[in-house]
């Protein structure tokens, strides 16, 4: 039931699934600077998209958070775990996934067994964005979660996580701007996104390091408005000195970690002050999971019908609303229909929501 749940995650499940479709309906916006030749446009949809940055990492944090509330303390513990967490997630991914890859493959007539098993390890199945790689690297973190409890109960948990993460982010830097090695994945692997889980672990867990104490609490606004403007001039240097539009807007900076950082200590410190959270985020935090599944396929449709209208498509900060308010109101209203003629069990086992 709702009134067992805690609100003030779920107000920010659902802040965080309204940050991930504005980032995929700021993709689509994205076909202005070169389709209609607008460059007013552009440089709005790189700025917004630094703001929106937070998305993925809180996602990463809740779970991190939940999850250091069960301990494990022992192998058959650990099978546990990973049977009850990789089948809450996996299972509708496959679902999900199979109902995309099938209708590919009847539109273009073809299958390709090959194809459809990379698309599958890699969370591929949803274009164009492939938001799904977040299932899979989150399946990656529930495994190694027993070795970073054990660092964390020797206390250098933390230390090790952020040397980790410092380097597996210089090396996509490198790899993205200077050539300088090969091409590494930006958004697959666990390693690049674990900083946000060790610090839900680490709060979830009572854990003074990572929760801003009294004095500290009324510098995190200002820490949080500082990151944001740090990460819009990273990414304008980026694109001024290298072009690299998709490294630009992703969350995969330095920049835009240390503004997650921030926009975690910051709802980590509103919990503690807020009693009420407003109804509309705790609704979409609580089918957060589903939204985040069936999105993309509502989210093409929709922008393609308002990107139709051209007074309103060419003026960005218009379309960008219009297409999440809509693409939000059709998930939340499927899902609920859905729930209503399905058993309730059907529905969060196998859909998702």
């Amino acid at each position: 039931m709702l009134k067992d749940r805690d609100l003030s995650f779920d107000a920010f499940r659902g802040l965080a699934i309204i940050a991930v479709v504005s980032i995929h309906a700021a993709c689509f916006g994205f076909s202005t600077r070169y389709s209609s030749g607008s460059q007013w446009n552009f440089p709005f949809l790189v700025g917004y998209c630094q703001l929106l940055n937070f998305a993925v990492p809180a996602f990463v944090f809740i779970s991190g958070y939940w999850l250091s509330k069960k301990p494990i303390e022992s192998p058959g513990g650990y099978r546990i775990f990973l049977i009850r967490r990789l089948s809450r997630i996996l299972v509708p991914y496959f679902f999900w996934s199979f109902i995309l890859l099938g209708y590919a493959a009847i539109r273009e007539h073809r299958i390709d067994a090959h194809q459809i098993i990379l698309k599958l390890m890699t969370g591929q199945a949803a274009t164009p964005y492939y938001p799904y790689y977040f299932i899979v690297m989150l399946a990656q973190l529930y495994i190694i979660t027993p070795l970073l409890q054990y660092i964390n109960r020797k206390g250098y948990g933390l230390a090790l996580v952020i040397i980790l993460n410092v380097i597996s982010l210089l090396s996509l830097y490198f790899s993205r701007l200077f050539e300088v090695i090969g091409y590494l994945p930006t958004r697959l692997p666990f390693y690049i996104w674990v900083i946000f889980y060790e610090i839900g672990l680490l709060a979830g867990g009572g854990d003074n390091k990572v929760i801003p104490s009294k004095k500290m609490r009324s510098f995190v606004l200002p820490a949080i408005l500082a990151g944001a403007l740090v990460s819009e001039l990273e990414s304008f240097v980026i694109l001024s000195k290298f072009d690299d539009t998709f490294f630009a807007v992703s969350a995969t900076k330095y920049s835009s970690f240390l503004y997650s950082v921030f926009v975690i200590l910051g709802f980590l410190v509103l919990r503690e002050r807020i009693s009420r959270w407003p109804g509309f985020l705790v609704a979409l935090g609580k089918y957060s999971f589903g939204i985040y599944l069936i999105h993309i396929i509502i989210l093409a449709r929709v922008a393609k019908v308002v990107s139709s209208i051209d007074i309103v498509y060419l003026f960005q900060p218009v379309y960008q609303p219009i297409v999440v308010l809509l693409t939000l109101l059709i998930c939340f209203g499927f899902i609920i229909a859905v729930r209503k003629l399905l058993p309730e069990s059907f529905c969060e086992k196998v859909l998702g929501f």
